[in-house]
């Protein structure tokens, strides 16, 4: 009897365990490979390949694509064929989107649904290269969202199932902003997948988007250290030197001035991309942009004081830093009013060479600082006893012979702080000249009045200042004040000439005669005086200078 009860227990006991095994869902692998199997109408390219959206995906279709619930999405398919018709099927894969344009496999990709991704990948190809509104497909939405698992089962399928797309054509593919995906992975910081999609096709890392970048040059702009290094590291050995030699343009965007991704990170102040680039490919130090400056001088006119120091330990000698003006770095730095790196060189003793050096002009640092307005630059060069004011450049000018030919009148042009120049007009000798004088440039002349004042207390007595080194402002205001003087005096003569005091008395004695002569003399002497000085006043204002000593003389003299 309990033998009986055994085998009914037993019997029992495998019938439970049959239908749990029944009960339990298949693989997720197998389900996959079901779905495959089934089949689906194929779209005709001509038909669905770029076909216009007619209808917003229902709400449950889109939800399946999101949760990945390929069970559900495919069944709801293979229902629609068998009881609507395959072209049911085809509108809801190919004509149906979101909101933004984005088809299942877009919806799919984005929210890292592999299962959906993988049978829309199978059964309906054309959706790989199909775009949303914004010029995206599938692989941008998945680089910018991170999902690496995504990117490699699209590239997996395109390169071994996909017969007419080339990997390659689907890495290089641009959204609306000009943008692949691998520009994408940059800008969201997506280390993985951008070396990634590096690996796949290095030569998209040279591609440039509508803000003419590309995104080896968006790994620098990003100074992520760890970014920057998995691209160089993933460049074959010895590319990035050949590219820095061969092909420096496609690296940077034009604004740049064709330098190299070291002049790049040299501008930020990237330290640790610097020091990463110039390790493995040391002829970009050498190399100089379309501004003819070397990475150091760049670094120089940003007063990147880091990149500076570590760019020095790349040269043996300093004085080897030139660029096509034959500028070192102290002439940079102190045209473009960089404190910092100036006192930076002046206190090292390596560096003495630099301080009286002289540019293919003749320029040394003093004169550059005193001709683009450097007063606190100038400062600290005359203060070092090292610093020659007395040395002069190719046209025979000393530093302060240079700021007087520019006070005196004419056009230069002053660097600001990021290297970059702007007009400076001290003359204005016509009138499409004071059209253009604003108040910025009254700025930078008052700065080269500046620059006199602490070359005269250095002990430059050969600087001569005159009225004619007044700003524009200053001389206007100045010239309006004395013919005001001149025409009052004028007109006061004037009445005292035709009312002389004491004419209607008896002017007998000599003494009393001798008077009045000198009175009427003087009298028409300074009418006259003041009426010249009021036609001198009239030309100076029309912007003739040439007088200006004679008018103030005779308006003041009298």
């Amino acid at each position: 009897m309990e033998h009986s009860t055994d085998i009914i227990q037993s019997s029992s006991t495998l019938q439970l365990s049959m239908q749990v095994q029944i009960d339990m869902p298949r693989p997720v692998h197998e389900e996959l490979e079901r779905w495959k199997a089934v089949k689906f109408p194929v779209p005709k390219p001509a038909g669905f390949g770029s076909c216009e959206p007619n209808k917003i995906l229902q709400k449950e279709v889109y939800t399946y694509a999101k949760e990945d619930n390929f069970n559900a999405l495919f069944g709801l398919l293979s229902d629609k064929r068998d009881r609507v018709s395959s072209e049911e099927v085809l509108d809801i894969i190919f004509k149906h989107v979101a909101a933004s344009g984005n088809s299942l496999l877009h919806v799919a990709g984005s929210h890292g649904s592999e299962g959906v991704i993988q049978l829309l990948c199978h059964h309906f190809p054309l959706l790989i290269t199909r775009k949303n509104l914004l010029g995206d497909n599938a692989l941008h939405l998945a680089a910018r969202a991170g999902r690496f698992a995504t990117i490699q089962n699209l590239v997996k399928h395109v390169k071994i199932h996909h017969r007419t797309l080339e990997l390659a054509s689907l890495l290089r593919m641009k959204n609306n902003k000009g943008n692949t995906p691998l520009h994408d992975a940059v800008i969201k910081g997506c280390r993985e997948v951008a070396c990634f999609l590096l690996y796949e096709d290095l030569e998209v890392s040279y591609l440039k988007n509508k803000e003419d970048k590309s995104p080896l040059y968006l790994a620098v702009e990003s100074c992520d250290e760890e970014l920057i290094a998995s691209f160089i590291e993933a460049m074959p050995e010895g590319n990035l030197e050949k590219l820095a030699v061969g092909k420096p343009d496609i690296m940077l965007p034009e604004d740049i001035k064709g330098g190299n991704l070291l002049h790049l990170a040299a501008s930020m102040g990237f330290l640790s991309g610097a020091r990463l680039l110039v390790s493995r490919c040391p002829v970009a130090v050498s190399q100089r942009n379309d501004e003819g400056n070397l990475p150091i001088h760049v670094a120089c006119q940003k007063c990147r004081l880091e990149v500076v120091r570590e760019l020095l330990t790349c040269w043996f000698d300093p004085m080897d830093f030139l660029n096509e003006k034959g500028q070192n770095i102290l002439h940079v730095a102190a045209g473009s009013g960089q404190m910092k790196i100036v006192e930076e060189i002046l206190g090292n003793r390596d560096m003495k060479a630099l301080i009286n050096d002289k540019d293919y002009d003749g320029n040394t640092p003093l004169h550059l600082a005193a001709m683009y307005g450097r007063p606190e630059i100038v400062r600290a060069l005359v203060r070092d006893k090292r610093v020659d004011k007395r040395i002069v450049n190719n046209e025979k000018l000393k530093p302060s012979g240079v700021v007087a030919k520019l006070l005196r009148g004419g056009r230069f042009e002053a660097p600001k702080s990021d290297g970059m120049s702007m007009l400076i007009d001290t003359k204005h000798e016509d009138d499409a000249a004071r059209g253009v004088w604003n108040k910025s440039q009254d700025v930078e002349v008052r700065k080269m009045r500046e620059v006199s004042k602490v070359l005269v207390e250095a002990g430059d007595k050969n600087l001569n200042f005159d009225l004619t080194t007044l700003t524009t402002e200053e001389r206007n205001r100045g010239v309006g004040n004395l013919l005001v003087v001149a025409v009052l005096v004028a007109g006061v003569t004037f009445a005292g000439a035709i009312t002389v005091p004491g004419s209607g008395s008896h002017l007998s004695s000599g003494s009393s005669k001798n008077l009045m002569r000198a009175y009427i003399f003087f009298d028409m002497l300074a009418m006259n005086f003041s009426l010249i000085a009021a036609i001198i006043l009239c030309q100076i204002s029309l912007g003739r200078t040439e007088f200006f000593h004679i008018a103030g003389y005779l308006t003041c003299e009298f």
